[in-house]
């Protein structure tokens, strides 16, 4: 399920990201081929960066020259693919937790190809950071206790979102939705909404979809559940990181702003679809801002 809220235009240069077509036979593939593993593994039971040992993302491109610095052996997951129905131009960045199943990132990504019948799989390219950032390197900064400059990682961060300039935001499960709880996830739809240049759109698995709007008899406790952030009780994997974003949110927007900001967008999101269903129930089109997002007067109102 998914519901476009915001929309800007798109910067020019774009980093590359996987195809939906590649994820769903081939990578999937590699993961019921790892022992151990099947669709209902996480991601981080899939590249698991507590261990030195290489999990089916690191192996890909353990023994190629990354190809961004051109010196170092270990290369990004994406960087080791070279044909256009398998990776290209980032469409959207995802924006999700590592603790959701392969499966549910696959079914979720399927059924936005399938409800935009202009995007084919095979060139709808997702921006995920588990594939397309070098977990090599990322794993190696966590052995040496290298840290980022507070300013650079911002910067290196809001540019990534800027320019790709559409990011999916993916909650569930519907009644306990894990990414309100990880401040990666909070902070990267707010910043999807105030960086110029940016769309959000949020999505649901299919089976959660079902789910939510079997609860419409309860929506006042459906919106207190899905509009519940506090990102100051926000967890993250790595503690610096935390401190970061946390750091950054108190200094330039405020724990009341944006947790007000981003329940606001959750509510609009539930409000506008059950709708919309409603309305495609009775054969009519549905909501307009479920499809076009909203406009700049908008988002001013949301700051």
């Amino acid at each position: 399920m998914f519901c476009t809220l915001f929309s800007y235009p798109k910067p020019k240069h774009v980093p590359n990201g996987v195809s939906v077509h590649y994820l769903k036979p081939q990578f999937l593939r590699e993961v019921e081929e790892t022992e151990g593993l099947n669709e209902n593994s996480t991601i981080r039971e899939i590249e698991d960066l507590k261990w030195a040992k290489h999990g089916v993302i690191r192996s890909k491109g353990a023994s190629k020259v990354c190809p961004r610095d051109e010196t170092t052996i270990g290369a990004a997951y994406s960087d080791c693919l070279e044909e256009d129905d398998d990776v290209g131009p980032a469409t959207f960045m995802l924006s999700y937790t590592w603790n959701y199943r392969i499966c549910d990132i696959i079914d979720t990504l399927v059924a936005h190809c399938e409800s935009n019948k202009d995007m084919d799989q095979k060139r709808t390219y997702v921006w995920i950071c588990c594939l397309c950032n070098n977990q090599h390197r990322v794993y190696e900064d966590k052995q040496n206790g290298d840290n980022v400059p507070f300013d650079e990682f911002h910067e290196n961060f809001r540019t990534t979102v800027a320019s790709i300039g559409h990011v999916v935001a993916m909650i569930f499960p519907w009644d306990n939705p894990e990414y309100l709880t990880r401040v990666w996830c909070v902070f990267e739809a707010y910043t999807a909404t105030t960086e110029p240049g940016c769309t959000l759109t949020i999505a649901m698995p299919p089976k959660e979809r079902q789910a939510m709007m079997s609860a419409v008899g309860d929506i006042s406790n459906l919106l207190k559940v899905l509009s519940a952030t506090m990102i100051q009780n926000a967890e993250a994997s790595m503690p610096e990181d935390l401190e970061k974003i946390l750091k950054l949110v108190e200094v330039k927007i405020g724990y009341t702003k944006l947790n007000n900001s981003v329940n606001k967008l959750i509510r609009r999101w539930v409000m506008d679809t059950f709708v919309a269903e409603f309305e495609k129930m009775n054969g009519s089109k549905g909501m307009k801002n479920n499809h076009d997002g909203h406009n700049q007067d908008d988002l001013q109102d949301e700051k």
